[in-house]
């Protein structure tokens, strides 16, 4: 969720607090931004001390108008039982990690007859895994559409959702520009790892469906089946956050079955919507101290969808649900969950772990009843607000990493010590409170891997993730591990509280 709110900074902070976590990767490019920062308008909760920057310009980019025509021909599937087909609009280039790296867009013809848009970014070596990052709001203008280029014209900021289905005349969401630079910045993380990274638009603002974001996430597979020859197919993974995160569980659930993907984070993420529409019209909006406000907030949700799934006692959710995703997903998804998420209410994780435990691997914010609304507002929790890069996304970076890399095989992850040591502090404030710190600790445990290296944001600088988490774990429960020593230590749980 996050980008269609009411018209305070409050909510906007919240959107810019995703743009900010990708788009910490800058500090890995060695390149400018372009522009100022879209969100620093904000001051309210949610931008965890890191600046959103790329979102301005598109410095180093160049894009060809209407591009090589290429178009290769897809073998359909459960997408719609017709045929998919893909044709290259444009090319340009970006500059990340001291490299000119060169990036397709492509039109990706669905068999509903409705058209999807991706951006390809080659790995520089053959036969690389590729990584899926879903964008459900970035706003780009190299489609050809209308709609896009009336949307870029009118800039970064809070519009009318004019466009979607059933407008009211009333509800707002944020558009955010995509610059060519911008989406190379957010996928610099895997590109250092040696991916290529396709990213999925969704186009919020332009309207559709849910149905038709659910298409969009899915035809980044059905591209990569045509790329079969080029890169490693068996070995894909992919990431997206809130609305994002929805994508990459249900685009991965509508995946060709040629393809395999290997490992999904989805950062809490919507997979029960039968039960988001009872939180959105009935929970939240009793126990919300300003109800109006979350009636507002998720007005061009519903509206999305019920476009979807109808409305009344004959709204049928069946395909965006928890059973769904039981019966379609291949292999596990790490999702991490607050327990004071207002948007996404952590039963759907819980729930979604409790039907098919072997595809989800949670890891839980622990926090105590009852929320406190008046801190968290419209928002998934706090942990979004940790320090400098929220350990949710190192964690994603580790685990997808690691389900494709092989035995031997390097793998940087980014991290901020401060943010573990605010992840850990959670996880001994739940041990005193008896709750579970089982999920929290895998994820932990996959740090300590002797493959991962967090390029550490507090020093610039890469630590081992063995020495990355013994400092934090030491910080939290006065031990005295160091590297050498705290997976053994932590092989039988976190200290004592």
């Amino acid at each position: 969720m996050g980008t269609a709110i009411e018209g305070n900074c409050a909510a906007r902070a919240h959107a810019c607090a995703y743009l900010a976590a990708a788009s910490v990767l800058v500090l890995l490019t060695s390149v400018g931004c372009g522009g100022s920062d879209s969100c620093s308008d904000c001051s309210g909760p949610g931008t965890g001390g890191v600046t959103a920057g790329g979102s301005g310009g598109s410095a180093g980019a160049t894009t060809g108008g209407s591009g090589a025509s290429g178009g290769t021909t897809g073998g359909g599937g459960s997408a719609g039982g017709g045929s998919w087909s893909f044709e290259q609009i444009g090319s340009g280039s970006a500059d990340a990690l001291d490299q000119t790296w060169q990036v397709e867009m492509w039109a990706a013809h669905r068999p509903d007859g409705q058209t999807s848009y991706l951006m390809y970014i080659p790995a520089k070596t053959a036969n690389a895994r590729p990584v899926v990052l879903t964008q459900p709001y970035a706003g780009i203008d190299w489609t050809g559409e209308a709609v896009d280029e009336r949307w870029a014209q009118l800039g970064g900021g809070i519009h009318s959702d004019i466009d979607g289905p059933g407008y009211d005349g009333d509800d707002q969401i944020v558009y955010t520009p995509q610059s060519i630079q911008d989406a190379v910045n957010e996928a610099a993380a895997y590109l250092l790892n040696g991916r290529a990274a396709v990213h999925a638009y969704a186009r919020f603002y332009a309207g559709g469906s849910l149905e038709d974001d659910v298409l969009d996430a899915a035809a980044p597979y059905y591209f990569l089946e045509e790329k079969s020859s080029e890169i490693d197919t068996q070995r894909i993974t992919t990431f997206g956050g809130s609305w994002g995160g929805m994508m990459a569980l249900f685009g991965a659930a509508r995946a060709p079955a040629s393809v395999n993907v290997s490992a999904i984070a989805a950062v809490a993420p919507p997979s029960d919507f039968a039960d988001l529409e009872t939180w959105a019209t009935t929970d939240l909006p009793a126990a919300y101290p300003r109800p109006s406000d979350a009636e507002s907030f998720f007005s061009p949700y519903l509206r999305r969808m019920r476009a979807s799934a109808g409305e009344g006692p004959n709204a049928d959710y069946s395909r965006y649900g928890i059973g769904e995703l039981c019966s379609n997903l291949k292999h596990p998804a790490y999702v991490p969950h607050d327990y004071w998420d207002t948007l996404i209410p952590l039963r759907q994780t819980e729930r979604f772990e409790s039907a098919c435990p072997s595809l989800v691997s949670p890891v839980y914010w622990y926090r105590s009843d009852p929320i406190d609304y008046d801190a968290v507002n419209l928002d998934h929790g706090l942990f979004g607000k940790e320090t400098g890069y929220p350990t949710a996304y190192t964690f994603a970076l580790t685990y997808l990493g690691l389900a494709t890399n092989g035995a031997s095989e390097p793998l940087i992850v980014l991290g901020h010590p401060t943010a573990m040591v605010e992840f850990l502090t959670t996880v001994r404030a739940g041990q005193l409170a008896s709750a579970s710190s089982g999920e929290a600790l895998e994820a932990v445990l996959r740090l300590t891997d002797p493959r991962v290296q967090v390029f550490d944001l507090g020093a610039t600088a890469t630590v081992s993730g063995a020495q990355y988490v013994a400092v934090a774990v030491n910080q939290v429960w006065s031990t005295s591990y160091d590297a050498g020593s705290i997976a053994s230590a932590l092989s039988g749980g976190f200290p004592p509280p």
